[in-house]
């Protein structure tokens, strides 16, 4: 800006002395004109000015409007800008909302804890039948965690897809602001050209560059702001999805410890299963299936450590609020179901003392024939 506007004090000073010297020169060949006949010069004196009084007012009024248009591209371009950072604002308020709605979801992980402190509590004070009965409590919380790992992955997925919106968004800003810049940066210098051009009129022009000047200044100004504020967006995001990624890679962790434990629950089941149609035939198969109890109940404890561990990692699920009602209301008909099985079982028990009270009625010999029978599954069992 400082040496343009050296560059047109000079082409001014020039401009002036050209004037100066052509006015020495006119002085003669006005006297010439003088000699020859005044009349006709006289005349053509009034045309003159009133012409060069109408080109200085076009000049005028063509740089007004040129300096009009500037400013009015300058403030569009700064609403634009504006706008298009609020929308980016409003999009990480949305992240910061549900952030807040993940925190929910960890108290209402630690009440499902508190659950399996309950069913470890009561496993340990009631009968063989009753901890069979959690058992299958269990059996339908893994199902549900199974389910809800499917929706942690699912998520996990969208977050992604999100945090890609995000860098297109902050992307395109980025082309959008250089396209502008570069804009402006021409049209400044259109203008420039044209106030170069405009030698004739020194007092306007000075005006018009020290407008231009403030202009300029402004929009560096701008610049800046806007490179500071794209900047500190950039930054920010960068950490969130840093942080993002950190997550979503501990949850796949987390998953697949839980799809190791999975198949270890399964087959646990299947022995469960098989030793409760044990019970169904004799006294022996009933004492395998209590003997099999007191050996699961280190598994029940290593499955609650797990649970733990899951507590504190399951902290990032976000689309799951709008599913705990119907998954309650899911509980709630297990429940029903539960205490019908528990109905069933109490039936079988009553069934089990009449086949005790029949077994006690038989002789010794069918007692060590069971016993032989019990040692023999205990051994295999071991």
């Amino acid at each position: 800006m400082p040496s343009s506007e050296v560059k047109h004090r000079k082409a001014k000073t020039s401009v002036s002395h050209d004037g100066e010297t052509n006015g020495t020169s006119k002085p003669s060949s006005r006297e010439e004109g003088k000699k020859d006949g005044a009349g006709p010069s006289e005349q053509n004196r009034p045309t003159a000015g009133r012409s060069g009084l109408c080109s200085s007012l076009d000049l005028r009024t063509t740089v007004s409007f040129l300096s009009l248009s500037a400013c009015c591209l300058l403030a569009g371009v700064v609403v634009h800008q504006n706008a298009r950072f609020n929308d980016v604002e409003e999009k990480y308020r949305q992240l910061y909302e549900k952030a807040a709605n993940l925190l929910v979801l960890e108290e209402k992980m630690g009440a499902v804890s508190k659950k399996c402190d309950d069913i470890q509590v009561l496993l340990e004070s009631r009968e063989v039948k009753s901890s069979l009965a959690h058992l299958s409590r269990l059996e339908q919380e893994v199902s549900q965690l199974r389910e809800w790992s499917s929706g942690l992955t699912e998520q996990r997925h969208q977050m992604q897809e999100k945090l890609a919106i995000l860098l297109q968004a902050v992307e395109q800003i980025k082309n959008r602001t250089a396209a502008i810049s570069s804009d402006m940066t021409s049209k400044v210098a259109s203008v420039r050209t044209d106030v170069r051009r405009m030698g004739g009129l020194e007092g306007e022009v000075d005006t018009l560059l020290t407008q231009t000047g403030q202009l300029e200044e402004k929009v560096a100004q701008v610049e800046k702001h806007m490179v500071k504020r794209v900047g500190e967006v950039l930054a920010a995001s960068i950490d969130r999805i840093s942080g993002l990624k950190s997550s979503s890679e501990k949850n796949s962790q987390n998953l697949e410890q839980v799809r190791k434990l999975i198949p270890e629950l399964s087959a646990t089941d299947k022995k469960l299963f098989d030793r409760i149609l044990a019970v169904e035939s004799s006294r022996a198969k009933l004492i395998r299936t209590v003997t099999f109890a007191t050996d699961l109940r280190p598994k029940v404890l290593t499955i609650k450590r797990d649970f733990a561990m899951l507590e504190p990692q399951l902290a990032d699920l976000t689309l799951r609020i709008g599913h705990l009602a119907e998954d309650v209301m899911k509980r709630e008909e297990d429940i029903a179901q539960i205490k019908e099985s528990l109905a069933n079982l109490m039936t079988v028990r009553g069934d089990l003392k009449q086949a005790d009270e029949e077994l006690a009625v038989k002789s010794t010999s069918s007692d060590m024939l069971h016993q032989n029978d019990l040692s023999k599954t205990l051994n295999e069992t071991d």
